[in-house]
C-alpha cells in the first residue's frame, strides 16, 4: 500500500515480458501484471525478490515451482507459461487470472453459507488430487491462495502458489527443503509439519481441514494470539467442535465428524487421499437436512464470533491509539500506517525515544538489514507497555525467537494488511 512508484514498472523483463501493474505482493516474490511482446498476452509474473533469491536454497525452490507447475495440467490450478532470469533476478510467467482470493472474500462477507464453503474446498481437492498424483505437496495451503472466479454463491477456484511444495517422498528429485526445516503459515500447518517431519498429501488435508473451519465457522481451529500459540494448538489441543462455536447454524453431524477427521493430530486418521475426502465431503450435503442460512451479509453481523476471537476488520476499535514505530529508515512504515488508517485504526506515528504515553498496540517497523529484535524486546519489556508487534523477515526461526523475547506478536514482511489489521485488532482486544 506504499505510494512510492515501483521501480519495475515500465521495464521489458527478459526480453520479452512488459510489466505495466502490480498485482499484489507475497513472502517469496511480488506479481505483476505484464504483456507478453510478439504474442500480446496479458500475464501474472511473479519475480523472487532479492533477499530471497540470494538464497541457493529459494532460487531451487522456485525453479522448482516453475517446473512442477508446468506438469500441473488441471483447469483448477494456475497455469504457469514461462520462466527465466535476468540480471539475477528470477521470474514465473502464469495464467492472468481475475478474481479475488477466498482471504478477500471472506473478510467482506464473513463466513459463507455451508453449500458454498463445502463446493469450494471439493474444488481444491480436486486440484490436490492431480497435484499428489505428480507427487507434488502444496505445504501452504490457505484462503489467501485460492482464487475465486465469478459469482460467490457458484464460484470456480483456482489454486495459486505451490512455490513452497515438497516433492514427495520417493520421488526422483532430492528434498530441497531441510530436514527439520518449517515452511508454512502457522494458522493452517500440520502437527508434523510444525514439527518439521517429511509430509505427504495428508497434510494438505489438515490445512483444508482448517480452511473449511474457517469458512464456516469464521476463523481456523486455532485463532491465538501468537504463532507459538498457534503451532502448540495444533500439536496438543483437540480442535473444538464446530456445532458449540456456532450453535445457530445447523452443521450437520456428518459434516462436523468430517472436518474433525481433516484435523485428526496423526495423519493416519485422517482421510486417506483428496480423493476419498471430496467423495466425503460432497456425501455430507446429501446426508444434511436444508440448513437456514443468514442472509448475504448478515453473518457478519450476527453469526460471526464474538469480537475476542473474529478476524479482523469487523471490529476497529477507532478509539484506541495505535503507535507506529519506524526504527531508522524503515521504507515500510508508511504502508503500515496506511493500512491500518484505511480500515479505521487512530494511527500515532512514533519515534525512538518517544514516550509511548496513552499507546494501546505498537507495531514496529524495522530498517532495512536490521530485525528491530532488541528494540523491540527493550520496549515490550518497560513496565505497563502495551502489546509489542514486530515486523520482520517472513522467516518462522526469526518469529519464534521474536514471540519468545516477549513480543506479543510478529508481521511477516512483504506486509499483508489484511494480517496486520487482524493481529492489531487482536492485541487491542487483548489490552482491554
Amino acid at each position: 500500500m506504499s505510494t512510492a512508484p515501483d521501480a519495475r514498472l515500465g521495464r521489458i523483463l527478459g526480453g520479452r515480458y512488459h510489466l505495466l501493474s502490480v498485482l499484489g505482493h507475497g513472502g517469496t516474490g511480488t506479481v505483476y501484471e505484464a504483456e507478453q511482446t510478439g504474442l500480446s498476452r496479458r500475464v501474472a509474473l511473479k519475480v523472487l525478490h532479492a533477499h530471497v533469491a540470494s538464497s541457493p536454497g529459494a532460487v531451487a525452490r522456485f525453479q522448482r515451482e516453475a517446473m512442477l507447475m508446468a506438469r500441473l495440467q488441471h483447469p483448477g490450478a494456475a497455469h504457469v507459461y514461462d520462466f527465466g532470469e535476468e540480471g539475477g533476478e528470477l521470474f514465473l510467467a502464469m495464467e492472468r487470472l481475475h478474481g479475488e482470493t477466498l482471504d478477500a472474500a471472506t473478510f467482506r462477507e464473513g463466513p459463507l453459507p455451508i453449500p458454498v464453503a463445502v463446493d469450494v474446498v471439493t474444488q481444491v481437492l480436486e486440484v490436490l488430487e492431480a497435484a499428489h498424483t505428480l507427487g507434488v505437496v502444496h505445504r501452504d495451503l490457505k484462503p489467501s491462495n485460492i482464487m475465486l472466479t465469478g459469482e460467490l454463491s457458484s464460484p470456480r477456484v483456482k489454486v495459486l502458489d505451490f512455490g513452497l511444495a515438497q516433492l514427495m517422498e520417493g520421488w526422483l528429485q532430492p528434498r530441497i527443503t531441510a530436514a527439520g526445516m518449517v515452511h508454512g503459515t502457522p494458522a493452517y500447518m500440520s502437527p508434523e509439519q510444525c514439527r518439521g517431519e517429511t509430509l505427504d498429501g495428508r497434510s494438505d488435508l489438515y490445512s483444508l481441514g482448517c480452511v473449511l473451519h474457517e469458512l464456516i465457522i469464521g476463523q481456523p481451529p486455532f485463532p491465538e494470539e501468537s504463532p507459538a500459540e498457534t503451532m502448540s494448538g495444533h500439536l496438543y489441543r483437540p480442535a473444538p467442535p464446530m456445532r458449540q462455536l456456532r450453535p445457530r447454524l445447523e452443521i450437520s453431524p456428518a459434516l462436523e465428524a468430517l472436518v474433525l477427521a481433516c484435523l485428526a493430530k496423526v495423519k493416519e486418521q485422517r482421510p486417506e487421499n483428496a480423493q476419498v475426502l471430496r467423495l466425503r465431503l460432497r456425501q455430507t450435503l446429501t446426508e444434511s437436512s436444508p440448513s437456514p442460512q443468514a442472509p448475504r451479509g448478515e453473518g457478519k453481523k450476527k453469526e460471526r464470533p464474538l469480537p475476542s476471537t473474529a478476524p479482523a476488520g469487523l471490529e476497529v476499535p477507532s478509539e484506541l491509539p495505535v503507535g507506529v514505530l519506524e526504527a531508522g529508515k524503515a521504507s515500510p512504515s508508511l504502508a503500515a500506517s496506511t493500512a491500518l488508517a484505511a480500515v479505521g485504526f487512530q494511527v500515532v506515528p512514533l519515534s525512538e525515544g518517544a514516550p509511548l504515553g496513552d499507546i494501546r498496540a505498537l507495531v514496529i517497523v524495522p530498517a532495512p538489514g536490521s530485525d528491530g529484535l532488541e528494540l523491540a524486546r527493550k520496549l515490550a519489556g518497560t513496565p505497563q507497555a502495551p502489546p509489542v508487534l514486530l515486523c520482520g523477515e517472513d522467516d518462522l526461526t526469526v518469529m519464534t525467537r521474536a514471540i519468545e523475547g516477549g513480543i506479543y506478536d510478529y508481521v511477516p514482511l512483504p506486509l499483508d494488511p489484511l494480517e496486520l489489521c487482524r493481529k492489531v485488532a487482536r492485541a487491542l482486544r487483548a489490552r482491554r
